[in-house]
């Protein structure tokens, strides 16, 4: 059974009680267990254990009949690990998919040249990374410690209740955000707050699915996402919402129709902006409607998520990052003790240097970030960040 449609999921949507659910117990956990740090020599004993059981645990599954092993890619095997896939190989490193019970839960075995074999979920992960901080994907713990550390976030916090949001919000500067504090892909997350009435719908929205809101001022800029392997800044993209660039003779109505005529358009991975209730929305917040003739050169956005089921798209922008802020992003990598992690960033200009724009910042941070992303730019140079996963894990064996 499928989740019903959400508005506020965009295409991903999701079960609003058992993802509210799930995270209340991992709340809970992360209260009881120790936290994985490099000092706790517990949690890498058993790590290590763990990375040298679960291969034969897995091929033992396999063997009675309890899972299936995969040895070629087919059209249940997702865009991300089928690039994982392809390097693989070009390294003579021979990928298995495990499904349990003959689901795909996104389990592989990967066995390398000399025979070792190792078992990770989604993304191979070096053994340091044992190293992770516990909370680097938490959007309100890191902002508050990266705000100690004085890198760029928003101004903000995290809320429980209404009445905690409304002081956050009275406290900063709009217009705000509210989004849940874990999760991804901006669901249930709402932009261009700008009074206590559109706070409290956004609140409610954002708890659904999780029972913490971030209520924090809105960064002014594109969204773009940088991926660092191994300490090591690899690639970045600009995500885009989706958007028109106004001629000065179309209305907004024939400029989208114009853009929805790209062959990238068509599927299976970008898609046709959608004119709907959202969009007249978003043309609302920006003085325009449907009909409207924006002047040449004005961008001008028809949603405010950046979803690709909504017609966003991507532009690779990895040759024009500033120096700073490459520095910021390994800076941040180095933070958290991350192997692999997808950096989301608002600014104005990524070609300038974060320390020079104002309302700029890191919006989050994910320990299992998408980068097929930079492989498959709807604009610009592809990056293969798939094989700097692989080099890294070969360089740490």
């Amino acid at each position: 059974m499928q989740p019903k449609e959400c508005a506020e999921c965009g295409s991903g949507a999701i079960y609003h009680r058992l993802t509210y659910i799930s995270i209340v117990i991992d709340e809970l956990m992360a209260g009881l267990l120790p936290t994985p740090s490099g000092s706790n020599w517990f949690s890498r004993a058993v790590q290590a254990v763990e990375r040298r059981a679960t291969p034969y645990l897995l091929e033992a599954f396999m063997a009675i009949g309890l899972a299936t092993r995969v040895t070629e890619p087919d059209d249940r095997t997702q865009l991300l690990a089928l690039m994982l896939w392809n390097e693989a190989r070009e390294r003579d490193i021979r990928v298995e998919e495990v499904r349990l019970f003959g689901l795909p839960r996104n389990i592989f075995l990967a066995t390398y040249p000399d025979g070792r074999k190792v078992a990770y979920e989604g993304i191979p992960l070096p053994p340091e990374d044992i190293e992770r901080v516990a909370w680097m994907d938490d959007k309100a713990e890191l902002k508050k410690r990266f705000r100690k550390l004085g890198l760029p976030v928003a101004h903000g916090g995290d809320a429980r209740t209404l009445r905690t949001a409304r002081a956050l919000f009275a406290a900063m500067t709009p217009p705000a955000i509210a989004k849940p504090y874990s999760g991804s892909a901006s669901r249930h997350t709402t932009l261009h707050i700008t009074d206590e009435h559109e706070l409290a719908r956004a609140f409610r929205v954002a708890v659904e699915v999780a029972p913490r809101a971030v209520i924090e001022e809105e960064l002014v800029g594109s969204v773009y996402r940088a991926t660092v392997v191994d300490g090591k800044f690899a690639a970045a993209i600009r995500r885009d919402q989706p958007y028109v660039v106004g001629d000065g003779t179309r209305t907004v109505r024939e400029l989208v129709a114009e853009a929805n005529t790209h062959p990238a358009r068509s599927g299976p991975y970008f898609h046709a902006i959608k004119l709907d209730e959202a969009a007249e929305g978003e043309l609302a917040w920006q003085g325009l409607d449907l009909d409207a003739i924006p002047e040449a050169g004005r961008n001008v956005t028809l949603h405010q998520k950046i979803n690709w089921s909504v017609g966003g798209t991507t532009a690779d922008v990895t040759d024009d990052v500033h120096p700073d802020n490459i520095a910021l992003f390994e800076e941040t990598a180095r933070v958290l003790k991350a192997p692999i992690v997808g950096i989301d960033f608002i600014i104005a200009d990524i070609g300038r240097s974060w320390k020079e724009l104002e309302r700029c910042g890191i919006l989050e941070t994910n320990s299992m970030p998408f980068f097929d992303n930079h492989h498959l730019p709807f604009e610009g140079k592809p990056r293969n960040v798939a094989a700097a996963i692989w080099d890294m894990n070969i360089a740490r064996l």
